[in-house]
């Protein structure tokens, strides 16, 4: 899968999975990081190298988080609070997808390392 492709993919995949985190699946509650977690795992499987893998597991945990902040506040705030409190607090999920991603990669490098040639 190329650079740009692997982004897309899993900004869109971000994007979704927050809006849908926010409202519909778990209710909003501390399960939907299993869902979350599986798709950072993914990221890191599927990268063709470290540097897209990085990227495209900010960018997805940038996007899931903002969104889901907020998709899931329901309250009588004002838009314009609602948009600045995800965009604030959206920069945590960076954090936690790319220690995630990176962890699967590290992991990866050292199975393939550790398999025996085929020839």
């Amino acid at each position: 899968m190329t650079r740009t492709l692997t982004i897309v993919i899993s900004g869109a995949a971000g994007v979704g999975l927050g809006a849908l985190s926010g409202r519909i699946l778990f209710d909003g509650t501390a399960w939907n990081m299993i869902p979350w977690a599986i798709i950072a795992i993914a990221i890191g499987l599927v990268a063709d190298n470290g540097r897209t893998a990085l990227l495209a597991s900010g960018i997805y945990g940038y996007l899931l988080v903002a969104v889901f902040l907020y998709a899931a506040n329901t309250g009588n705030t004002p838009v314009a609070q609602r948009i600045l409190f995800a965009l604030a607090l959206g920069l945590v999920g960076p954090v936690c997808t790319i220690a995630l991603t990176v962890i699967t990669r590290l992991i990866r490098l050292g199975v393939q390392r550790h398999r025996p040639s085929g020839d």
